[in-house]
């Protein structure tokens, strides 16, 4: 009898597909930990708001040691326009868990005006969502069952919408980064998810300087969630910081200013749920590198 018994990381591993699986409603939004060095991220009015371009790429894998855990991939870019009173952005996100998969491929624009001593922001996100769902990886009783023959893949408009306020040592922006989102028969409903983030940068000495921040994350279905983040700057070129997310995980993050346009972060999150027992943690690296005209040697550092 014992040895029809699966390993006890194998029941674990299907427990949580099952439970990811219900839970897509309520979790449908990627959320990385490194969102604090780019709000483009999380937020259509972020777009725009630096007087040089920046792109980012970010590779997060999750629960690692896990079957079919999840694997993201985000790529970013944006850039002022019209003397910085607007702001253009690309944000492409590949997103995989299991046999589902996601490609969001949207467009960012953004409007800043002069609000007393920073700028306000409003930003709309416009695109179109692949979904897919691979039958192939499947292990079925049944190989001429009909309902396993074919894959799924469907094509969906989203569209979401934000605002940004900031100075040069303060932010803050509430999202709502699928707005709406277009449903049909096969197709999965999209909840509406609301960020709110904010933060302040602290000189605590002439070679050091203090970045709390927090996000705030609601969804109807789903409890709500923050993080609580503290990352500290050394000589304007390393980061080191924490961060905990409620209800998740305790969250290690360093980035270090390679050069005055490249730059590096790597984070990884120690989940404080019972999956510890099983996961070696969620791993993410991402590269950013800043270009333009105003990118000089006397520059500010990028703060957020």
């Amino acid at each position: 009898m014992n040895q029809k018994l699966l390993p006890m990381k194998k029941v674990v591993l299907a427990i949580g597909v099952m439970i990811c699986s219900l839970g897509l409603h309520a979790q449908q939004e990627v959320m990385v930990s490194q969102y604090m060095f780019n709000g483009l991220f999380l937020n259509p009015a972020y777009a725009g708001s630096h007087d040089f371009a920046n792109v980012s790429a970010l590779h997060r894998s999750q629960w690692v040691n896990f079957d079919g855990a999840p694997r993201s991939n985000l790529f970013a870019i944006d850039a002022p326009i019209a003397n910085q009173s607007m702001g253009l952005g690309l944000l492409v996100i590949n997103d995989r868990i299991g046999l589902l998969g996601n490609t969001d491929i949207m467009a960012n624009y953004s409007y800043h005006v002069k609000l007393g001593p920073g700028k306000l922001s409003f930003g709309l996100r416009a695109g179109i969502s692949n979904e897919t769902f691979n039958r192939d990886g499947l292990v079925n009783v049944d190989v001429n069952d009909p309902l396993y023959q074919n894959n799924e893949s469907f094509w969906v408009p989203k569209f979401g919408f934000g605002s940004y306020y900031y100075t040069d040592r303060f932010y803050a922006g509430i999202s709502i980064p699928t707005l709406y989102a277009a449903s049909g028969a096969n197709m999965r409903e999209y909840t509406q998810h609301f960020f709110f983030n904010t933060g302040y940068v602290f000189d605590l000495s002439s070679n050091v300087k203090f970045k709390p921040s927090t996000l705030i994350k609601y969804e109807p279905s789903a409890p709500l969630q923050a993080d609580i983040n503290a990352n500290f700057l050394f000589m304007d070129r390393f980061w080191l910081g924490a961060s905990y997310r409620t209800g998740d995980a305790v969250i290690g993050i360093v980035e270090f200013q390679i050069t005055q346009n490249l730059r590096i972060g790597y984070a990884y999150d120690a989940t404080t749920t019972p999956i510890r027992n099983y996961s070696g943690g969620s791993h993410e690296i991402m590269l950013g590198y800043d270009f333009g005209s105003k990118i000089t040697k006397v520059r500010n550092p990028r703060l957020f």
